[in-house]
Parts: structure tokens; sequence; C-alpha cells
């Protein structure tokens, strides 16, 4: 599968989305420094939000609970000052069409999905609150691209009757799954890394985790428990008025972010186990060395022997090769303190 470019999925490089979401408090100017910034450090996709709110909102709907501070305003006005227009999203999307980041969105309605499709956004990033919403998910389904969706808000039931959706409409191949938790910040005890486990085993596609945690480190565990997407809320400053600023990274906490998440992969390495350069550059397994003289015809015994460091060859002191050694004659004079050979037997 692909996004843009990018390869996805297990030995390919982290897919890493920066979440600008709805944090340049709909003013284009702030919207291109932040995907100047995601350029920068080097996010593979800058990603915002995209809804029509009389089709995604209740006028009386309660505020989310890390929603609260705002005062004054309802959730509903919140959300519908928030609204980007399509003319402002098509300049932003031939901004980074232009500056060579991937560009994508989260639509909340059938009209946002035919916009961003008409508009050419590689791949749809869902939201945690429609992945029970199969009614969009059909609609999503017909554009035939790459699917990213969020698995929060819901159970291991709801997301595998949404699995076997994509299943029925022969959209499985393009299917990643993500693990997140839909508060902000997330508390530690609430992240559940040990999900992206469960879902490589039981479907068998991509998987990636949105990380709602104040640092980096459990995007680092998702990538090692296997997430090949991670996705991340960020902001101009934390300072700024909004629903998600305050549980979002600043612009040098962004690039430590995918700085970590980079070295990590070279971290990674190989399946394969071998010695390293670094290994034979440091201090040497021990070897076996002769500690007691022995004379020729001899029978050589556990006490002659020993294991030390030092020596650039010679023999481990394997099992296999003490077996070997121990009972045998010895064919030479040997003194104190020689390195031992198969020569010698």
């Amino acid at each position: 599968m692909k996004i843009g470019s990018y390869k996805i999925g297990n030995g390919n490089p982290t897919f890493v989305i920066a979440e600008a979401g709805v944090n340049h408090n709909n003013k284009l100017d702030n919207a291109f420094k932040m995907i100047d910034f995601a350029i920068k450090y080097g996010a593979n996709a800058i990603k915002f939000q995209t809804w029509n709110t009389e089709l995604l909102q209740l006028k009386n709907a309660k505020k989310p609970f890390y929603q609260k501070n705002i005062k004054n305003k309802t959730y509903y006005e919140i959300i519908k000052n928030l609204e980007p227009s399509q003319n402002d999203q098509k300049k932003i999307y031939e901004r980074c069409k232009k500056t060579g980041i991937i560009f994508l969105s989260t639509p909340y309605d059938e009209q946002s999905v035919d916009f961003l499709d008409d508009l050419g956004v590689p791949a749809f990033k869902i939201s945690s609150s429609d992945l029970a919403n199969h009614i969009l998910l059909k609609h999503v389904a017909t554009k035939n691209k790459p699917v990213i969706l969020s698995t929060g808000l819901s159970s291991i039931k709801e997301v595998t009757e949404t699995v076997n959706l994509f299943k029925k409409l022969k959209m499985l191949n393009k299917l990643i799954l993500m693990q997140v938790t839909s508060n902000y910040p997330t508390p530690p005890e609430d992240v559940n890394l040990r999900v992206i486990s469960n879902y490589m085993k039981k479907f068998k596609v991509p998987i990636g985790f949105s990380d709602h945690t104040k640092n980096s480190i459990a995007s680092l565990g998702a990538i090692a428990l296997g997430a090949t997407i991670i996705e991340k809320h960020f902001t101009l400053s934390r300072k700024l008025s909004g629903p998600d600023q305050s549980s979002s990274l600043e612009p040098n906490e962004l690039k430590n972010w995918i700085d970590d998440i980079r070295y990590l992969e070279t971290c990674m390495g190989s399946q394969k186990k071998s010695i390293t350069l670094s290994d034979q550059k440091n201090i040497s397994m021990k070897k076996i060395l002769v500690i007691k003289p022995i004379k020729k015809g001899k029978i050589i015994r556990k006490e002659h022997l020993a294991s030390m460091r030092g020596a650039k060859n010679g023999l481990l002191p394997l099992n296999s090769n003490l077996q070997k050694i121990i009972g045998k004659k010895i064919k030479i004079d040997i003194s104190k303190n020689i390195q031992f050979s198969w020569k010698m037997i």
C-alpha cells in the first residue's frame, strides 16, 4: 500500500503525520507556518480537518470534558468558528503540493469526502467518532483510496464489525487501523499500546498509533511493537486559544518527536543476529587458555584450562569445544598461560 510515494507497512520507514487539526484557528497564515514547520522537521504529511458544521453538530450538544475550559461559547459555536472554508483548504492543499509534503484531512460528512477527493488527497483519515458510521465509510470506500481509521471510543466488537465491512467492500487491502484513546492528553494508563499487537494478529492489516500523550515515549513504544503510521497534534504555541492547543506539541517539540522516531528506526536495525563492527571494536569474548603446564602425552583436565579476555583469536569456551578438548592427550609440551588451539591435540 502507498500513500503518495510512501510505502506503508512493515519494512518501510514510519509514516509520520503532523496533526495540525484545527490548531491554525482558521487562519491561513497560521496554517502556512505549520506546513513550513512540518516540512522543516521531517514529517511525511500534515493533516487538517474538513467539515460542514450543520451536517456535523447538534446545536445543543455538550462540550467534551477536555474543552470545558473554553468559556462563553457553546460547543456548536466553537466548531462553527473553526470551520475552514473550501477556498482556504484549496490554498492549504496547493501550499502542501508546492512544498512537497502530503496534505491529508479528516472529513466528517459525505460532502467533505467528495470535496477532498476532488481536491486530490491520496488517502482519507477517518475520526474515531466515525468508526461505527458505516454510512460515511461506505461513501469513503467508493473513492478507492487508502483509509486511515482511528479506533478510539470503540470496543473490539465494533472495530471487528467495521473491519468486516471493509472486507465485504473489497477494501481490506487499503485499510490502516490506528490505536488511539480519544482523550487530550491521554493518561499513560489508558494508552494501551498492547492493542497494537492484538490488532496485528487479529486483522492482518497495517497498524498505526495516534499519540495524544504529553511526550514521545508512547510513539516510540508503538513503533517498536509494529506500528507503521504515527500521528500527533502540534501547534504554533500552546498559549493560543482553541480546543486542542493545550495538549499539542510546539514546533521544537515536534522536531524532537520526529528525531526520536527516526533514531528509534535506526536502532530497530535487523532481525538477523550477528557480530557488529561496534562489537569488534570493543572488548573481545573470553577465549580458552592453558593455565597449567602440560607434558606431551598427558591428558588434558578441566583444571588445566581457564577462560580469559584479551586474545584476538582462539577458541570460545563453549561446551561443544570443551567436550572435544577435556580428556584428550596433548601432542606437545605446553607451558602455562598459552592460548589453546586445535593443533595441540
